[in-house]
């Protein structure tokens, strides 16, 4: 039942080794530590190396990304579950001895489980992740009945706080996808689609998105490209998850949300001036709605119908926002 701690690095000699002492700070020590440096300049792996000597395990590779990072960590690893932690964020001492008693409560079909994260930012400070997104535990141990309710509408089970079965993320290929945004999200859907979920109440993990830190291996997947670079990979992500659980569990509501990440990924595409006509026609892959109809249509136009499309969704939205406003002091009126 060993858990194997992975942190995937990219430039983070100044921050990781906080990341390192708070795995080996904890209360009931993980099986190993493996520290894939992903491409590093500016000798994060030399100063592992230096700092920790045989405490950990340190593996060099050709700049990947994040998704190429996690994947080779994944197979370096030799515990049954593995653990990510990201070189700039941080255990709570306690944490790994909570999530192996959480490991030995479970059965054997729950693949992932995660605690609570406290978010450290500029602008508010510490953020609990549960309260934030309204998450609710009654119990120590709670079991999710729909697995892909943890991860939609809204991610719970952050992946730098989970624990997950070795296996299954092999199994499934996850992170195999080259993706250099939401490709954590996208592994939580393949997850989730095959094998059940578990959280538990506990704060296990404190993550870092304060503006001193940039080019990890995860952020500098996301600082290096452009907002039509970032919107590519999120729907391309969108995609491949709706697809998964409308194939593999039910064919709505995911199958829309397949639809609109199809749209989503043509308005982007447009924007580059690449092809996206045939693109259009995944939107009826699993059902037909007016809606996708209508968009085929002026996707077909090319980009100008695209900019036609989006000009009228912006209009419509616009109305909707000022008939929501005016009902509400019409209603207000009324209740004086």
């Amino acid at each position: 039942m060993k858990i194997s701690a992975l942190i995937p690095t990219y430039n983070r000699r100044q921050y990781i080794q906080r990341a390192i002492r708070s795995i080996l700070a904890q209360t009931l020590p993980v099986g190993e530590i493996i520290i894939v440096d992903d491409g590093s300049s500016d000798g994060t792996a030399e100063e592992v190396e230096r700092a920790f000597g045989s405490r950990v395990r340190v593996v060099r590779q050709v700049n990947q990304g994040v998704s190429g990072a996690r994947r080779r960590a994944i197979l370096e690893a030799k515990g049954d579950w593995v653990a990510f932690l990201d070189s700039d964020d941080e255990w709570t001492p306690g944490r790994n001895a909570l999530l192996e008693q959480a490991i030995a409560s479970v059965s054997s079909d729950v693949a992932w489980i995660f605690g609570n994260t406290q978010e450290v930012t500029d602008e508010d400070g510490e953020i609990d992740h549960y309260k934030k997104l309204g998450l609710r535990l009654s119990d120590e141990l709670h079991i999710f009945e729909d697995a892909l309710s943890a991860q939609y509408p809204w991610q719970f089970g952050l992946l730098q706080s989970s624990v997950i079965r070795r296996d299954v993320l092999l199994e499934l290929k996850c992170f195999s996808e080259n993706l250099k945004y939401t490709e954590d999200r996208l592994a939580g859907f393949q997850v989730a689609c095959h094998h059940k979920f578990a959280a538990i109440p506990d704060t296990v993990t404190k993550l870092y998105r304060t503006s001193d830190l940039s080019g990890s291996s995860l952020a500098f997947a996301v600082n290096s490209l452009r907002d039509n670079d970032l919107c590519i990979h999120y729907y391309r992500a969108g995609m491949k998850a709706f697809s998964l659980a409308a194939s593999s569990v039910r064919r709505q509501p995911w199958g829309e949300l397949y639809a609109e990440s199809v749209r989503g990924l043509c308005k982007e595409l447009s924007k580059r001036n690449e092809s996206f006509r045939k693109l259009a026609f995944r939107q009826f892959r699993y059902g037909i709605s007016g809606k996708s109809v209508a968009f085929f249509c002026v996707a077909m136009l090319g980009t100008g119908g695209l900019e036609l499309w989006s000009n009228v969704v912006s209009r419509g939205r616009a109305v909707a926002l000022r008939f929501s406003t005016t009902s509400r002091s019409i209603t207000d009126n009324l209740r004086r």
